[in-house]
């Protein structure tokens, strides 16, 4: 969460980011590893070094692309960004009927219901691994409650 002049960001850390593709990443090559063992041609050390090589760069790449960002809270709306950040949708308070934290896979999202009855679920704030998630809601919906007319 990042606090500028009167707004606030809403956005993944770089945890919530990294521990997903490394865990991916780490899965992937394990079972490319488990199956290469019951052909006749398995993994060299080399190779699993490259692979390993390529692991890290993959994280680095994550970290280093531009991240989802979930939100920014403005005086005048909510600008949910999509598409790696590259796109942005303005949602004036007003069209915004309600806030809920829905539940999948164990992890908490939140959905910006509108008006017209569309639901827009925001990449952040998220509750995998985000101790403050619970706050991060509360100023979400505390900005709703005081900005809507």
């Amino acid at each position: 969460m990042r606090h500028t002049e009167g707004t606030v960001e809403l956005r993944l850390t770089a945890a919530q980011v990294a521990v997903p593709v490394v865990l991916g990443i780490a899965l992937a090559t394990g079972l490319l590893q488990l199956g290469l063992r019951w052909t006749a041609d398995p993994m060299t050390a080399a190779e699993l070094r490259d692979c390993a090589y390529a692991a890290g760069a993959g994280v680095v790449g994550a970290l280093v692309l531009p991240r989802l960002r979930g939100a920014r809270l403005t005086p005048e709306c909510l600008v949910a960004f999509t598409a790696f950040g590259q796109r942005e949708r303005r949602i004036p308070w007003a069209n915004v009927s309600g806030i809920d934290v829905h539940r999948t896979a164990g992890v908490r999202r939140v959905s910006v219901c509108l008006v017209t009855g569309e639901c827009l679920t925001l990449a952040a704030p998220m509750s995998f691994l985000d101790r403050r998630f619970d706050a991060r809601v509360a100023e979400l919906t505390g900005w709703w409650e005081t900005h809507r007319p």
